[in-house]
């Protein structure tokens, strides 16, 4: 309860200036008097959408193919139409 009170205040005190009046959403949020939750229900933040999450199969298909001379054939996953750098294959002969 200090914490929420202690920070409106100071801003009310002095950060008021410093950050403008378009900061007492943000405010609210960071003292914990509303939660993010209630914030964003009454449309006075955005809070995003989560990431899509790509697999290692997918990271490496999108590498551009200049880019699959560094990968190594014993590590999985390569993109079709991978072939090995002509070094590596006269090394392994």
């Amino acid at each position: 309860m200090a914490w929420r009170v202690g920070a409106i205040g100071m801003w009310l005190y002095k950060l008021r200036r410093l950050n403008g009046p378009n900061f007492t959403w943000p405010l609210w949020m960071f003292s914990g008097a509303i939660s993010e939750k209630n914030l964003q229900r009454m449309g006075k933040i955005y809070r995003g959408k989560p990431l899509k999450v790509k697999t290692r199969a997918e990271l490496i298909a999108s590498l551009k193919p200049r880019d699959w001379q560094h990968l190594r054939a014993d590590n999985g996953d390569m993109p079709l139409g991978y072939k090995p750098p002509l070094a590596v294959q006269m090394a392994a002969v």
